[in-house]
């Protein structure tokens, strides 16, 4: 046996890898090293491993929805094995095949919003197909965290106890309206508040989920109600909801990509076409739901984040706007994104979310600063006035300054949370020579590294350090609980970009989720889920609110589109 590396490149940077050949068979194909997107890469890697050991050849199809990532290692495998005298030709090409599948429900996109409509349906009695353009499931919610709210659910009195009690559907309505500052839509917010319990409850059960509280309880929410899985990620709930579904009866296509509607001789719907690279699939179907996420990486492409990273997958880009556009479906606040704070640019114009860990370092006395050496906000405050600051400073760009005990803990959420333990070597390696600006030194290194003003920085640090020992921030009011000395003479000063990804304007819809066209008429047998339908949660959600209302809208789409 033979073993041979191989470097690739992915969206993220390097991919080191390990081709094993056995006589003239590839026997193995193996990850060292990479800095991808775990929650994805996982999926992505798994099946073109599969695909690459089943056809014995890397000529074959790069996976739907990470071809740069998985071409690149296609091409790069191919490369190293012809330098070395081996000949594997593509695989016979295969005629396209067409198909014609028949279905109570049809739900499109493999996101929160959308297992959770096809697993409510499923749990029905209907018979369920689920699409997905890509060749992994998860949509936008793969990047999130698995955090949402509990109000209302058996699981909130589990975890809170008596806390649970002061929670309502009314509060959190009344929580939404004033963070969004008026612009939600009630009948939707309510909406979610009304269901998002019973979601939860029905999930829980459903796939065998074991929710807890979340670590981070955002002052946003005037109680205590985010809960969230054990690993804090989206991946646990995507692959066990998956699972469950498809263990229970529901089927899943991936690479499916749809491309059309189908309508009878009236106009009315009965279905949609989806194309693949050896597949052309038509389903009919008694009802549809629409979870095919929002348009944030078209915004993103098309220029608007100007100073302002996108950290969503770039998949999101919109699709139903093209293949339902012959059925008018009404649309609003098209120009509404959600503009996050916490973000480590990991390459131009692209970030890393980093909400859990800058959330904690906060907690534990960390402090932002600005290229000048000052601080620019209260940094336990609600996270809309830590994104305005931000904006306001030179390059759009913030600094979080902490000690070694917080960046011990820190650490930790960053890997839990799509970093790999290289992929944060490397960036302190750079020592501020390039973006992300993550440096370690004493105070006067790091201000040097990260361009930031030491004297300055020194003063700042001695001035917090006093307003820390007396418990009272005469700056800016921050609470005596999150101010605490930095310990030790080692210092951590980590870049902080706003980021964008979510697009909260899109498709209206009634209090089933029935899609409305611009008539404001239901569209027979139409529903939409999550990203898709905007106004739930205004023009800036809260945090956990956005995997809430995929979770609340799901469920209810599901529930109306099995009545069908």
């Amino acid at each position: 046996m033979s073993k041979y590396p191989v470097k690739a490149f992915g969206h993220n940077g390097e991919i080191d890898l390990t081709v094993e050949v056995e006589g003239q068979t590839i026997s193995d194909l193996s990850v060292d090293k990479h800095t991808e997107t775990p929650a994805i890469f996982k999926q992505v890697f798994g099946k073109l491993k599969n695909n690459v050991l089943q056809e014995q050849s890397f000529k074959i199809d790069a996976i739907a929805g990470a071809s740069q990532m998985t071409q690149s290692i296609l091409d790069s495998a191919d490369k190293v094995l012809e330098e070395q005298g081996y000949n594997f030709p593509a695989p016979a090409p295969q005629s396209k095949q067409e198909q014609t599948l028949t279905t109570d429900v049809l739900v499109v996109g493999s996101g929160g919003a959308g297992l959770m409509a096809a697993c409510r349906a499923l749990s029905l009695g209907k018979k369920v197909i689920l699409v997905e353009k890509n060749g992994y499931l998860g949509g936008a919610t793969i990047l999130n965290g698995s955090n949402v709210v509990a109000t209302g659910s058996k699981t909130a009195k589990r975890i809170f106890g008596a806390v649970a009690d002061q929670d309502s559907p009314e509060r959190l309505v009344d929580d939404i309206a004033r963070e969004s500052e008026q612009t939600n839509y009630p009948a939707l917010s309510r909406l979610l508040a009304n269901n998002v319990g019973a979601a939860i409850d029905f999930i829980a059960d459903f796939a065998d989920l074991d929710y807890q509280k979340a670590q981070t309880q955002t002052p946003e929410h005037s109680v205590n109600r985010q809960i969230e899985l054990p690993s804090s990620s989206s991946y646990e709930f995507i692959t066990k909801v998956a699972d469950a579904f498809v263990k229970k009866g529901g089927t899943i296509l991936t690479d499916c990509r749809v491309e059309g509607i189908l309508q009878n001789d009236d106009g009315s719907l009965v279905g949609l076409w989806c194309g693949g690279k050896n597949t052309e699939t038509k389903i009919y179907a008694k009802s549809v739901v629409l979870a095919s996420g929002g348009y944030g990486a078209k915004a993103y492409n098309e220029g608007w984040n100007t100073g302002i990273d996108y950290y969503g997958p770039l998949t999101s880009t919109g699709d139903s706007y093209t293949f339902a556009k012959d059925l008018h479906l009404k649309t609003h606040d098209l120009n509404w994104y959600k503009v996050y704070p916490h973000g480590l640019e990991v390459e131009p114009g692209i970030a890393k979310l980093t909400t859990y860990a800058s959330k904690l370092a906060t907690d534990m006395g960390a402090i932002y600063v600005n290229q000048a050496g000052q601080r620019i906000v209260n940094e336990s405050d609600v996270y809309t006035k830590l994104r305005n600051q931000v904006l306001k400073q030179p390059g759009r760009v913030a600094y979080l300054l902490m000690d070694q005990r917080t960046w011990d803990e820190v650490y930790k959420l960053l890997i839990l949370h799509d970093f790999s333990e290289q992929e944060i070597a490397d960036y302190l390696a750079n020592d501020g020579k390039k973006r992300p600006i993550l440096v370690k030194g004493s105070l006067q290194e790091v201000a040097q590294k990260a361009g930031v003003d030491a004297q300055n920085l020194a003063k700042t640090v001695t001035d917090y350090e006093s307003f820390a020992a007396q418990g009272e921030d005469p700056e800016f009011g921050r609470a005596a609980e999150y101010m605490h000395q930095f310990e030790g003479d080692t210092y951590y000063l980590v870049e902080q970009r706003d980021r964008f990804a979510t697009s909260l304007g899109g498709y209206m819809a009634d209090d089933n989720m029935h899609l409305l066209n611009k008539d404001n008429q239901p569209v027979t047998h139409l529903y939409g889920a999550g990203e898709i339908v905007g106004g739930a949660n205004g023009r800036d959600s809260m945090p956990s609110m956005m995997n809430s209302w995929s979770f609340a809208s799901g469920y209810v789409a599901g529930t109306s589109a099995a009545k069908v």
